[in-house]
């Protein structure tokens, strides 16, 4: 990426882009015992730029997920440019953000849209893993964000819950 100047409606888009090009999404957690996990899962994102997670209650990570949605506490995760693409490993791009956890039961009105939309991107695999009874979808709301270009180009992200959301420069 070159370091030429953007605009802030240039840099939303290129975040969208980047997010959008994602399969999956990179998850920190922590449990109620305050032990740390890292995992993944594949994700689907809304307009509003929540995160869409089908995971079995057997998951180590759903179990935290569970925690953070009672205790209304904030998990964290990070979209990476792949290491094969990146024009400099010390410099791939990258896109964090700490987020707020609401669990979907079967019974909420937006769960086989949901489904519908999760099996039009990962295929049938979906619609398997949808039959199960230990699994729920996580929504993952951001609340605040980073996004990383490459070398001193660093940005926050506020008002994310738009298109147009709000960049500043880290300095």
């Amino acid at each position: 990426m070159s370091k030429k100047i953007v605009t802030q409606a240039e840099l939303c888009k290129e975040i969208k882009f980047f997010s959008q090009q994602q399969q999956t999404l990179i998850l920190a957690s922590q449990s109620e015992e305050n032990e740390p996990l890292a995992s993944y899962a594949p994700f689907i994102e809304n307009e509003e730029s929540c995160f869409f997670l089908l995971l079995s209650n057997l998951a180590g990570h759903s179990a935290n997920l569970h925690s953070h949605q009672e205790q209304q506490s904030l998990v964290s995760v990070l979209l990476i440019e792949d290491e094969q693409s990146a024009r400099n490993i010390f410099a791939r791009r990258r896109l964090s953000y700490s987020c707020r956890v609401n669990i979907w039961s079967r019974k909420h009105p937006q769960w086989q849209q949901t489904i519908n939309t999760l099996q039009h991107k990962f295929g049938k695999t979906i619609e398997v893993l949808a039959h199960l009874e230990d699994f729920n979808i996580y929504c993952l709301s951001p609340q605040t964000g980073h996004y990383v270009r490459g070398f001193g180009q660093a940005y926050e992200l506020h008002d994310i819950g738009n298109h147009n959301f709000s960049v500043s420069t880290i300095k």
